[in-house]
C-alpha cells in the first residue's frame, strides 16, 4: 500500500508531465530514492517556469481539484522573483513546494542533469545523486541543520560506486563545501536510521 505522499507524488508528476511543465524531484524524496529511508513533511520540485508562462501556469494549477489550497498571487510572485511557491493537499495536509529554476550556472546544470527513473512504478524526473549531495551540502552550509549533511552522507555512501566524483569535487570546490564533501564518508549512518 502506498503512502499518501507516494500517491500524491505520482499524481503531481503526472499532472506536471501532462501539462508540459519541466520538473525534477529534489529534497527528501531524492534522498529517499538514492538511499536514506526517512519521513518528510513535504515534496519538493524544481520547475522550469518563465514570466511569460504565468497566466498559463495559474490556469493549469487552478484545474487541480478542490483538494488543494492554491494561492494564485503566491504563484505569480514566485515566478517573477524566481523563488518558491507551495500548494497544500488539504485532506493529508501535505505541502508541495515548487522551486522556480534559478538562472545561475549550477542550478541550470543540475536541472539539465536530472534523471528519468522509475519511482513507485512510474517514470519520474529526479535530481541526480551528485546534485542531491551538492545541494544538501549547500543547505547544511547555510543552515547548520544536521539532517542536511546526514542526507548527503547517506546518498554519498550508498551511491559511492555510481557517483561522478570529478563532478562532485569540482562543484564542491566552486560552492566552497569541499571540507564537508570529504566528511561524508566518515559519518556513521547507523546512528541515523
Amino acid at each position: 500500500m502506498e503512502s499518501d505522499q507516494g500517491q500524491l507524488l505520482k499524481d503531481i508528476t503526472s499532472f506536471l508531465e501532462k501539462n508540459k511543465i519541466p520538473y525534477m524531484i529534489t529534497g527528501a524524496w531524492s534522498v529517499i530514492f538514492y538511499g536514506r529511508p526517512r519521513a518528510s513533511h513535504d515534496i519538493d520540485f524544481v520547475v522550469e517556469i518563465h514570466e511569460h508562462d504565468i497566466d498559463r501556469i495559474i490556469k493549469i494549477f487552478n484545474t487541480l481539484s478542490q483538494e488543494f489550497l492554491i494561492q494564485q498571487d503566491l504563484i505569480k510572485d514566485a515566478i517573477l522573483e524566481k523563488k518558491m511557491f507551495n500548494i497544500l493537499h488539504l485532506s493529508s495536509m501535505l505541502k508541495l513546494d515548487f522551486w522556480i529554476l534559478q538562472d545561475d550556472e549550477f542550478n541550470k546544470l543540475r536541472f539539465s542533469r536530472k534523471k528519468k527513473e522509475k519511482i513507485l512504478n512510474q517514470n519520474m524526473h529526479i535530481a541526480s545523486p551528485e546534485d542531491t549531495i551538492l545541494k544538501k551540502l549547500l543547505w547544511y552550509e547555510e543552515s547548520k541543520i544536521e539532517k542536511h549533511i546526514v542526507d548527503a552522507a547517506f546518498v554519498y555512501q550508498i551511491q559511492k560506486e555510481n557517483l561522478d566524483k570529478k563532478y562532485l569535487i569540482k562543484w564542491a570546490k566552486k560552492q566552497k563545501t569541499t571540507k564537508l564533501l570529504k566528511e561524508l564518508s566518515t559519518i556513521d549512518l547507523e546512528k541515523h536510521y
